[in-house]
């Protein structure tokens, strides 16, 4: 992919009209003509933004000079098809025929500082794999899935300890069931007609029994059913789209319109079907429920006529009848208890499954970046050294456990190192679900008391934060500086751009766009080094630079050196051609840097 040219509506080059070429492409000028402004430009149309996390958005650059109705656009060569691509200063994306790679674009601060933190270390090499981006966003749709079932899982959890506590009585009852129906065989033994009405009282305690259960999951189905109308009927009430106005998209007004109604008559016409329903359920509710007066009744009847016998057995009798409501009750609520316990299950291994998807994502990513490093090393090395540690960012794992942990009362703070470096996401999960306190103590060397408590309380949170924290690999860059290897931060300005630079011209993948890249650098390195990489790096893909150094474009063979101009109110281009060209020879002269120099050293070198 190539951009082939740039256009500018309004602002400081309103206007411009700006023609690329493959290969080496190189603007000059003197100070304040607009080179800058053009890579920020190509930045801002291309929607590219800062791999250096310590830089600030520069979209401001840009809008600043296309001012407020300005607008830039761009053709893109790929494949030898044409891309368009268009964003005014308002819009907050660009607009364009098909998707895009976006170029990498560099200004001067971002190359001084994106090896100064790990995530600028890491789209540093993430750049060199083109579909890292589309796998990171499988990662987001995962974590995002995983959300939600953590969510859900802390739910179930909440509300199966709930049932768990309602039905703890119900072996207690049980055995006072047994008990007071032992009471019970000893009185029908006393007296026959005892007997015969107390069979007729325990058939009409069985049937209330069973009614009972009835007339409580009626009550459960018209809540769910009320519920559902009430969600069905906000669907209706959610405000109307809005107008279309052109005249491409004016058609779509009514059909908008007409698709608008038939949800609408869908959805009530599912409205009223649960409505019929819900007035079946009222109807055979208020049949039970005028029943179950009826047999209470009726029990009522039974135990007075059993009373009239003996008062000891019509009291052990109402109890029992008591007795065996609420179990019955409470095995309903038992049946829910197993439900719920299949779907606790079912949702947490849903999100083991989930995180056993990202960690595979982020295994295959590691070895992308660690083929980059690799690739690195072969060419860079032994002045520069790239390493890669896997998964060894612990960073953000430790402040969401930290954040989680905030208010428990528990002292936690020098656990949480122990905790990240040994359990991983999944594990903790583990623990703390399965309530597995001697494996998480003996996992991070604590008491067993200590670790109950810690894994008590995380069972009791919802722990997504922690799930979807990242846990990054770390990209470390060390430059060879008198016989010792030097940790990027360890150095100079110039010499973390000499292993910025180094880097980020071994990338073939995509269009290249850097702003000044000689400064910092000192003269030797331009013509030993940066030259000869900014010559390889033209061969495979294009690259466009800013610079005031006549080396680059001269020694570096550009294809295409533009020569911007301003008369302080708009910037525009003065000339423009390859450095075989002789207007172009003579301004790299008169302005740049080391001009004649340049052009003599190239002499010499093709005179060999």
């Amino acid at each position: 992919m190539i951009i082939k040219n740039l256009k500018v509506e309004e602002g400081f080059f309103g206007n411009l009209d700006l023609s690329f070429t493959k290969g080496l492409n190189v603007l000059i000028g003197g100070r304040g003509v607009g080179k800058t402004s053009i890579i920020e430009l190509l930045r801002f149309g291309l929607a590219s933004g800062n791999l250096s996390v310590n830089s600030n958005d520069s979209s401001g650059h840009a809008i600043s000079i296309l001012q407020s109705s300005g607008r830039v656009s761009i053709e893109l060569e790929h494949e030898g098809k044409i891309i368009s691509v268009s964003r005014s200063a308002m819009d907050k994306q660009p607009i364009f025929s098909e998707p895009f790679m976006p170029p990498i674009v560099f200004s001067q601060t971002e190359i001084e500082t994106i090896g100064l933190n790990a995530e600028g270390k890491l789209n540093l090499v993430d750049s060199f794999i083109p579909e890292i981006q589309s796998e990171i966003g499988v990662i987001n749709n995962l974590n995002r899935e995983l959300a939600s079932n953590s969510a859900q899982l802390i739910q179930l959890r909440r509300e199966l300890n709930e049932l768990r506590e309602k039905t703890a009585s119900l072996d207690a009852l049980r055995q006072r069931e047994q008990f007071l129906q032992a009471q019970q065989a000893n009185f029908e033994k006393q007296n026959q007609a005892v007997a015969n009405s107390q069979k007729n009282l325990n058939e009409v305690q069985g049937r209330l029994a069973t009614l009972m259960v009835d007339i409580q999951n009626l009550e459960t189905i018209k809540s769910l059913l009320n519920a559902k109308i009430h969600r069905l009927s906000a669907l209706i009430a959610e405000p109307a789209l809005p107008q279309l106005y052109t005249s491409e998209a004016s058609n779509l007004n009514s059909l908008l319109k007409d698709s608008g109604e038939r949800d609408e008559q869908a959805i009530n016409n599912v409205i009223q079907n649960n409505i019929s329903t819900l007035s079946n359920v009222e109807s055979i509710y208020q049949q039970l429920t005028s029943l179950r007066l009826s047999l209470d009744v009726s029990a009522r009847e039974k135990r007075t006529e059993v009373e009239s016998y003996t008062e000891g057995a019509g009291a052990v009798l109402s109890e029992l009848g008591r007795v065996k409501q609420d179990i019955a009750r409470l095995e309903n609520l038992n049946h829910q208890v197993f439900s719920k316990e299949n779907q606790l299950a079912i949702t947490y291994q849903k999100c083991q499954d989930l995180l056993e998807k990202i960690y595979s994502i982020k295994n295959s990513i590691f070895e992308k970046r660690n083929a980059v490093v690799q690739k690195l090393n072969v060419n860079l090395f032994p002045s520069i050294k790239t390493s890669i540690l896997r998964h060894a960012n612990l960073a953000s794992y430790a402040e969401a456990l930290e954040n989680t942990l905030r208010g428990s009362g528990l002292k936690y703070k020098e656990l949480i190192p122990v905790i990240v470096e040994r359990i991983s996401p999944a594990w903790l999960l583990y623990y703390s679900h399965a309530l597995k306190y001697e494996d998480f103590s003996s996992a991070i060397g604590v008491p067993i008391d200590r670790a109950t408590r810690i894994v008590a309380y995380l069972n009791e949170k919802d722990i997504v934060n922690v799930l979807i924290a990242k846990v990054e690999d770390v990209i470390e860059f060390t430059l060879l500086d008198n016989g010792i290897y030097k940790d990027i931060s360890e150095l100079s300005i110039g010499q973390r751009c000499t292993v910025a630079l180094s880097v980020i011209l071994e990338n073939p993948s995509r269009i290249l766009i850097i702003d000044q890249p000689e400064d910092h650098l000192d003269n030797e390195f331009i013509a030993q080094t940066l030259i000869k990489a900014i010559q390889q790096r033209a061969s495979l893909s294009q690259t466009i630079l800013s610079s005031h150094n006549a080396n680059i474009p001269v020694l570096g063979n550009a294809e295409n050196v533009v020569n911007l101009e301003s008369n302080g109110r708009r910037g525009y281009i003065k000339c423009m051609g390859s450095t075989r060209d002789k207007h172009v020879k003579d301004v790299i002269e008169a302005i740049m840097e080391g001009g004649k120099e340049a052009f003599k050293k190239r002499s010499e070198f093709y005179s060999k």
